[in-house]
């Protein structure tokens, strides 16, 4: 098998630099397109010779610094084979400066540590170490053997007994279960009375701290609640990926946010909106899953030119079927339902953001902005331009 094409491969899964060091600790050979001055392993010989030393072990050797970059060891024939660095979180400002002032890298070279989610890199690190040894390790097992994950697991508990000590200290329960769980039933349900009633219960307890910082804590409850009534509208009827994307698009808003209140309001408004939209979904005479499937594979290709054969193609079943099918249930064609998506699709997009409507018709995969114009002003009776400047205040509401 060539070595230097399978090298460059895996440099572009993991996004990193993959170094060959030899006995005397000089790079023989570098994948990946990181500039020596910018490559810690390059600026940093001392460095560079603590990870080139490391005694080989029956796995791969992981060396982790600032919280979240990393590197990866093993042998390679007569040499060391040195993957990184490359961070499991998505690098921020301090981390530059960090790799600058503890490597030497050059601040002048726009240095930049690239980024690789963490269950990418482990994937990646097992593969090679498989294709170098022949031994199969699991994910745990890596980090395990690395002492990167026992450690952490203690830690937790031992702050789970804290919090379990302080409430019983204070007297204080969290608030209760089944409050949550009539919370939750009445999103599930579509019934936004039951919510209100809900919301309204006064109960002794609090909520549980999740920071110690005010605004942070506001937002980390925000995020819990609003995940739980995302799962709670899809439980209710909801398309999967549309509360995906709307519970995404919530928590991202919120966290912009630096008012306690608001973070608050936009919360309960989230959750109602929730609420809303799976009694949208109860209103229908009629649910059979192939219709399911097809919106939701509809929702989320919105964004493309959709072909009912290729939808049939995936859901398994033949276009002229789907096609009646989707017209006995839903009353309309699918291409109707496509085109109607795709219009309220647009009408979020000109409330809430500031693309022009240009770039609208070509995200939704319209042939040109007056397409997009005609469809639109006969499925809402107005063109897109008058749509937004009636209703794109409503984005500050």
């Amino acid at each position: 098998m060539n070595r230097e094409f399978l090298l460059n491969q895996w440099v572009s899964i993991l996004h990193c630099n993959i170094c060959l060091v030899n006995r005397d600790y000089k790079i023989e050979n570098c994948f990946g397109d990181l500039a020596p001055e910018s490559n810690p392993l390059y600026t940093d010989a001392p460095f560079l010779k603590y990870l080139a030393s490391h005694e080989s072990k029956e796995y791969p050797v992981i060396y982790c610094e600032f919280d979240s970059v990393v590197y990866a060891v093993m042998d390679m024939e007569n040499l060391k084979l040195i993957i990184g660095p490359v961070s499991i979180l998505k690098p921020a400002r301090e981390l530059d400066a960090f790799m600058v002032k503890a490597h030497s890298v050059s601040s002048k070279a726009g240095h930049q540590t690239a980024y690789c989610e963490i269950k990418v890199f482990s994937a990646g690190i097992l593969a090679i170490y498989h294709y170098l040894t022949g031994r199969e390790l699991s994910f745990d097992e890596l980090w395990e053997k690395n002492n990167l994950h026992g450690p952490k697991i203690g830690e937790a508990r031992e702050s789970v007994q804290k919090v379990i000590f302080s409430h019983q200290e204070r007297e204080m329960p969290h608030n209760p279960y089944d409050q949550e769980q009539r919370e939750l039933d009445s999103i599930r349900r579509g019934d936004k009375e039951m919510l209100r009633r809900s919301l309204l219960e006064t109960y002794r307890g609090e909520v549980g701290q999740l920071s110690l910082n005010e605004v942070r804590q506001a937002k980390n409850i925000a995020i819990c609640v609003l995940t739980l009534a995302s799962r709670a509208a899809i439980e209710g009827g909801m398309l999967p990926e549309e509360a995906f994307s709307m519970v995404d698009g919530f928590i991202l808003k919120i966290e912009e946010m630096s008012n306690i209140a608001a973070i608050e309001t936009v919360m309960r408004k989230a959750e109602y909106e929730f609420a809303e939209q799976v009694e949208l979904v109860h209103t229908q005479k009629e649910k059979n899953p192939l219709i399911e499937k097809t919106k939701n594979y509809i929702f989320q290709n919105l964004h493309s030119d959709i072909r009912i054969g290729e939808i049939g193609h995936k859901a398994g079943v033949s276009p002229a079927y789907l096609s009646d099918l989707f017209r006995r249930v839903e009353g309309i064609t699918i291409q109707q339902y496509i085109r109607r998506e795709k219009v309220r699709l647009a009408e979020n997009l000109l409330r809430y953001s500031e693309y022009e409507v240009k770039d609208i018709a070509s995200y939704l995969s319209f042939c040109s902005q007056s397409h997009l114009g005609r469809v639109f002003k006969e499925e809402t009776g107005m063109t897109p331009t008058k749509y937004r400047a009636k209703y794109g205040a409503s984005k500050n509401s």
